[in-house]
C-alpha cells in the first residue's frame, strides 16, 4: 500500500465500513496516541469526533499518517488542544497531571520502542479506533497543512487553548527584571512619584495584557498598509507578495495557515484562529492585480473556502460568521474584482461564479448589493 492515504480515501468515497484488509493494514501502520490519567467522563476528541470518555479510555490507535488535532476538556472547561504530524507506527505519550490540569509529553526512548509496541497488545481494549468515518471530511479540511506548517505556527510549549495565560506589561517586565537580577535597571524605571502605579495601560487606565511567551499561536503577520496604499484605495496585491515572501515564496502555506487557522478556531475554540483566518479572506479579497499572476493559488483559495464553509455547522454562520456581514461585504469585493478583471482567465471567472452562486443559495447571501 504505497499511497495509504489515497486508499483510505477510495475507501471512503465508497461510505460503509473500511475493508477488513485495511483495517488490518492501519492498526499494524497506523499511529498511536497514549493519553494516559486523563479523567473519567470528560471530553476527549480527535480532529472532527470527540468523546466522552470511560473509565477505561488510555488513548486512540490506527492513526492515518499526516498532520491530526488532538484536544480534550475536563469539568467543561475551555478546550486544549495541539498538532501533531503522526509518522506510519509512531507512539506517543501524553500524561495527564491532574494538579495543573493540562497535558504533559513523555518521551519514549528509542531503546524501548518495540516494548511499547508490544505492551500495546495488552492495551488494546482500552484505545479507541480512530474516527475513520470522519477521515475524509479532515482530510479536506486539512490538506495544505504540514509538519512545516505545524513546526512553524504551534505555540511553543505545545498547548492551544481558547484560554491561553495572560499577563499584563506590568506583571512581565517585574519578571524580566527579578530572572535578570538587574535591581539598579529596575529602580530606574519605577514612577518614584507613583510606585503604585501600573505604567503600561490602555487609553481606558486599563492594564495592557498580552498572552505569556510560549502560549501564542504563532501565526504569520499581515504586512501592514503602506502610505500609498491608503491613498489608492483597495489593492492590497503588494502585502499579498509580502506576506508569500515571509512564507518562502509558497502559496500553499499561505493556504496552510488559513486552514490550521480555521481548525484552531473551529475545533479549538481559539479566537484569534477565526482573526486570522478573516485577515486571510480579507486581503485574498482585495488583490485585483493578482488574479492574473496567482490564478493558481486564487482557484485553490476558492476550494479552501468552499469546503470550509460546508463543512460548518448552521449554528456557526449564525452566531459568527454572519456576525456584521463580514463575509458577504469581503467576497462581494472578491467577486466583483474577478467579474471585472481582464486577466483572471475564464477558468477562475467560472469557479468564482459556481461558488458565489452556492453561497447564494445555500446561505441565501446577497452580494450584488452596492
Amino acid at each position: 500500500m504505497a499511497d495509504n492515504t489515497a486508499v483510505l480515501l477510495q475507501a471512503m468515497r465508497m461510505g460503509g465500513s473500511l475493508p477488513p484488509e485495511i483495517v488490518d493494514y492501519m492498526y499494524h501502520n497506523g499511529a498511536f496516541l497514549l493519553f494516559l490519567g486523563f479523567p473519567q467522563a470528560s471530553e476527549f476528541g480527535i480532529d472532527y469526533k470527540s468523546w466522552k470518555t470511560g473509565e477505561r479510555f488510555m488513548g486512540l490507535k490506527m492513526i492515518p499518517p499526516g498532520v491530526h488535532f488532538v484536544y480534550c476538556s475536563i469539568k467543561s472547561a475551555p478546550r486544549i488542544g495541539f498538532f501533531h504530524n503522526f509518522k506510519a507506527g509512531e507512539i506517543v505519550v501524553k500524561k495527564w497531571n491532574q494538579e495543573t490540569e493540562t497535558f504533559e509529553d513523555e518521551e519514549v526512548p528509542t531503546d524501548q520502542i518495540q516494548e511499547k509496541k508490544r505492551q500495546l497488545k495488552t492495551m488494546d481494549s482500552s484505545l479507541a479506533p480512530y474516527p475513520y468515518e470522519n477521515y475524509r471530511s479532515w482530510y479536506g479540511l486539512t490538506d495544505f497543512i504540514t509538519a512545516e506548517t505545524v513546526s512553524r505556527i504551534h505555540p511553543v510549549l505545545g498547548r492551544i487553548t481558547s484560554q491561553a495565560e495572560l499577563v499584563s506589561l506590568e506583571t512581565e517586565f517585574m519578571e524580566e527584571a527579578e530572572r535578570e537580577h538587574k535591581e539598579t535597571h529596575f529602580r530606574n524605571r519605577v514612577d518614584r512619584e507613583n510606585p503604585v502605579r501600573t505604567r503600561f495601560v490602555d487609553q481606558h487606565g486599563l492594564p495592557i495584557m498580552k498572552i505569556r511567551e510560549g502560549y501564542e499561536i504563532r501565526f504569520q503577520e499581515i504586512p501592514p498598509l503602506t502610505l500609498s496604499q491608503s491613498r489608492v484605495g483597495i489593492e492590497y496585491s503588494d502585502r499579498l507578495f509580502r506576506l508569500l515572501r515571509g512564507l518562502g515564496g509558497s502559496w500553499k502555506e499561505l493556504l496552510a495557515e488559513m486552514q490550521i487557522a480555521f481548525v484552531c478556531f473551529l475545533m479549538g475554540q481559539v479566537f484569534e484562529g477565526f482573526e486570522q483566518w478573516k485577515r486571510i479572506i480579507h486581503l485574498m479579497s482585495c488583490c485585483p492585480n493578482s488574479l492574473g499572476s496567482e490564478k493558481e493559488l486564487f482557484m485553490n483559495f476558492i476550494r479552501v473556502l468552499f469546503f470550509q464553509l460546508k463543512e460548518c455547522p448552521t449554528d456557526f454562520f449564525i452566531d459568527i460568521v454572519s456576525r456584521d456581514n463580514f463575509l458577504t461585504t469581503t467576497l462581494s469585493m472578491l467577486f466583483a474584482n474577478v467579474r471585472d478583471s481582464a486577466h483572471a482567465g475564464a477558468e477562475l471567472k467560472t469557479k468564482t461564479e459556481k461558488f458565489k452562486q452556492y453561497l447564494t443559495n445555500q446561505f441565501k447571501w446577497d452580494f450584488d448589493c452596492e
